[in-house]
């Protein structure tokens, strides 16, 4: 039995491993008149590990009972919707290993992504890749060892942003995709149907943050600012919901945070919905700098504003990676190129305990990250990357607010008094469209009695929108994971 995974049934598992063990394996006849020999691989020992920043079971084969291997399976365990989590760590792990770039991740030796079955779970047979998990090995590593992973960080990096599609979209794989009802969502005003039928879905964390992943899931997107809009869209959809989806949604996930106010709710809707008004402005190149040349701006407005979009791994902390990147892949989507050319986590300042590395070697480490994308071996591959990361910054940061949970909603309502002076700043041919920080705040005290009264379910109508900026605290916010 395991402790990790209780409700797997262990013998279930282990006949499954050593079936997809046997097709992995050459067949061949020794003669014409012989048939063909077929390994039976026997499990030696099965057990609870973490890897790759995962609990997964760890099956180990008897080498004598396939010479060949593959002698290790890691059984891993996606949790979040049914099948479609499933086929998410499949679609894009496919996606990036078939792509023309060639990325390196684990093989897949065999799945199962619907219930009931006989193991009891959903579950991906992966190899067990022979590097070092990364977070456990830093610390021994040298300054000049340091540059060399974050120098194959770089090569990851701009593989995963050259490895385009034509919408924003989670790639899926399996036996049962589920991208047939769409009857709700149109309901909601979001176009995704396509000549073709249904379109694929976006399966990324902030759309998937409980209880959004027990409703209807949200549809493949075609330009930035759709992709903005649905991100704020997120607790209309809440908010109109059911009382069950309601009181769920009051939940933060946190054990020591206290429930949401339906007063919470409520200024996370406005709060979101002062947000979407200002999408257009966010989409790319609202901030590209004035003393650029035209020639220089209308390359980087075509870059930040391009309609093929690359892939963003929206997990990547130290320990899905082993020089490989193991794991954490149903958090991958394809997106903006904006979003898609930043830091990993584990390079980003946030308020968590005990990270490996400094503030100051952490920047230290992105600036040469930058360098090394300015390399002549790189520059023809990276320029598009060289103009999203630096021109796209404020797109990133206001991708974080949008995709936030709503329980940072005042959080985004303190941050708004800096966009302001930012916007100001940067654009002061235009008005920053609504008062904050204190003005906001006397403004909802005014009209406090017409709030109280507001049912919760009322939709919203206004047009979604948001921004972002990049060194403020909730940028550093905003990158924390939450498990």
């Amino acid at each position: 039995m395991s402790t990790f995974f209780p409700q797997v049934n262990i013998p279930a598992l282990k006949k499954f491993a050593a079936t997809a063990a046997a097709k992995q394996h050459p067949v061949k006849a020794t003669n014409k008149r012989r048939p063909k020999v077929i390994p039976t691989p026997v499990v030696a020992s099965i057990e609870d590990v973490n890897w790759a920043g995962e609990k997964m079971i760890q099956i180990t084969f008897e080498r004598t009972s396939i010479p060949l291997g593959p002698y290790i399976m890691m059984a891993y365990f996606p949790r979040g919707r049914q099948r479609l989590t499933t086929q998410a760590v499949l679609g894009m792990m496919a996606a990036v290993r078939n792509s023309s770039l060639k990325i390196e991740v684990p093989k897949i030796y065999g799945y199962m992504d619907l219930l009931p079955n006989d193991v009891g779970a959903e579950v991906v047979l992966m190899e067990k890749t022979t590097g070092e998990n990364l977070q456990d090995v830093w610390p021994t590593l040298t300054p000049d060892e340091e540059l060399k992973v974050c120098s194959k960080l770089a090569d990851l990096l701009l593989k995963l942003f050259n490895t385009r599609g034509r919408l924003i979209c989670t790639d899926l794989l399996g036996t049962g995709i589920d991208t047939s009802v769409f009857s709700a969502l149109l309901q909601e005003g979001q176009q995704h149907q396509s000549p073709d039928g249904p379109s694929p879905l976006i399966l990324s964390r902030p759309f998937n943050e409980p209880p959004l992943d027990r409703m209807i899931p949200q549809y493949a997107l075609s330009t930035n600012a759709d992709y903005l809009t649905a991100l704020c869209w997120r607790i209309a959809r809440l908010c109109g919901s059911t009382e069950d989806i309601i009181a769920r949604a009051r939940d933060t996930g946190f054990a020591d945070n206290p429930l949401l106010t339906i007063e919470d709710m409520v200024q996370a809707r406005e709060t979101f919905r002062r947000l979407a008004s200002i999408i257009p402005h966010h989409i790319g190149g609202f901030y590209i700098p004035g003393t650029l040349s035209r020639e220089a701006r209308e390359e980087a407005y075509s870059i930040l504003q391009h309609r093929k979009f690359g892939i963003c791994h929206g997990d990547m902390q130290m320990h899905h990676l082993e020089l490989v990147l193991c794991t954490g892949w149903e958090h991958a989507f394809r997106a903006p190129l904006w979003s898609c050319a930043r830091m990993p986590l584990w390079l980003t300042n946030r308020p968590i305990l005990n990270e490996p590395i400094s503030w100051d070697r952490q920047r230290e480490l992105r600036n040469a990250i930058y360098d090394m994308m300015n390399e002549p071996s790189r520059i023809e591959s990276a320029r598009e990357w060289i103009i999203s990361h630096v021109y796209g910054r404020t797109e990133r940061w206001f991708e974080g607010c949008v995709s936030a949970h709503w329980m940072y909603a005042r959080n985004i309502e303190a941050n708004l008094v800096d966009l302001k002076k930012y916007w100001e700043f940067w654009r002061s041919d235009i008005e920053f469209p609504f008062p904050v920080g204190l003005e906001h705040t006397q403004q909802r005290q005014a009209l406090s009695h017409g709030w109280a009264d507001e049912p919760i379910t009322a939709p919203v109508t206004e047009e979604l929108s948001i921004p972002l900026l990049s060194a403020s605290p909730l940028g550093i916010l905003i990158g924390m994971s939450r498990s």
